[in-house]
Order: structure tokens, then C-alpha cells, then sequence
């Protein structure tokens, strides 16, 4: 997959009224939207669905760590691993995942994917959350990074996805 692909699939769920639901979504990456049941997505299901991946994977780091489940804390956890689906990045580049953990005082994380950088800085994201969906009514939207400004927050790159030279 091409990072003009990744923004083209990540678009076209643009409009579609998609409802937040922790956990729902991303299960099968050939259905015509990332939602599942009752029209209903979370961030980690709408970005998996957006790289053609089931966030469900018996990859052995993702059953090790959690059951098999790509989330934010997975996603972090392979970033910092030598092995998995994604590697850390120093810098933003269009077309790489934002991403942070949960905490303790944080009961969820948050991921989405970079759909503008100027001057190296994060200026979009495409992501799918529960405020969106409060504010918009619908949970997917491309929006300035604000909720993303989190000391832990991450930029990981999927091997998936060809890096533009």
C-alpha cells in the first residue's frame, strides 16, 4: 500500500456518521467501511481497517501481550520492540501513525493517522474518537492533532506501508 492509498481509504470513511464504540470496528479489512456492528468504530478499528489489516492477529508478540489484539498499548509495545508490525520514527511523516498509551491516570490511548506536517511539526490527523463523535456526530474526522499533545505520544511507521523516498 502507497501512503496516497492510506489517505484515500482513511478519506473515503469520511461522512458516514460512524458512531464511537471502545473496541468495535477493524475486524474485517475488506468491508466497504471500517464500522462494525450498529455503525460503530474506535480508533485502533478505524486505523487497522485503514492499513487492510484485521486487528485481531495472532502475530506472536500481539498474543504474548494482550490476546492477539491490535490497540494503542500493543502498538506502542511494538514500536519498542525488534519485531511486530510498526517501528518508531524520530520524525513525522505524512502517512505515519500518532499514537499514545494508556496510563494510570489515562484509561485509554489514542491512535490516528498523519495526514499533514508542515514545517516538521503535526499540523492533521485522521482519527476516530469519542469526542468527534460528541462534537460532529460522527466519530471520524480529520482534525488538528490537539488531543494527540501528550507527553508519550509516539509517531510509528507500518511496514505495510511503502515509504515515499
Amino acid at each position: 500500500m502507497k501512503v496516497d492509498e492510506l489517505l484515500k481509504r482513511a478519506r473515503s470513511a469520511l461522512g458516514k456518521k460512524v458512531k464511537y464504540r471502545l473496541g468495535a470496528g477493524g475486524i474485517d479489512p475488506n468491508s466497504p467501511t471500517p464500522a462494525s456492528i450498529d455503525n460503530a468504530c474506535d480508533c485502533s478499528g478505524f486505523v487497522c481497517w485503514c492499513l487492510g489489516r484485521s486487528r485481531k492477529t495472532n502475530h506472536p508478540l500481539y498474543v504474548q501481550f494482550n490476546g492477539g489484539w491490535i490497540n494503542t498499548d500493543s502498538i506502542v509495545h511494538d514500536a519498542n520492540q525488534t519485531t511486530g508490525f510498526f517501528r518508531k520514527m524520530e520524525e513525522p511523516k505524512v502517512g505515519c501513525l500518532i499514537v499514545f498509551p494508556s496510563k494510570e491516570h489515562r484509561p485509554y490511548g489514542h491512535v490516528g493517522i498523519v495526514t499533514e506536517v508542515k514545517e516538521g511539526k503535526v499540523t492533521k490527523v485522521i482519527h476516530c474518537s469519542g469526542g468527534n463523535f460528541r462534537k460532529y456526530g460522527d466519530a471520524i474526522q480529520e482534525t488538528p492533532p490537539t488531543v494527540f499533545q501528550v507527553p508519550d505520544t509516539i509517531f510509528v511507521w507500518y511496514e505495510g506501508v511503502e515509504a515515499e523516498a
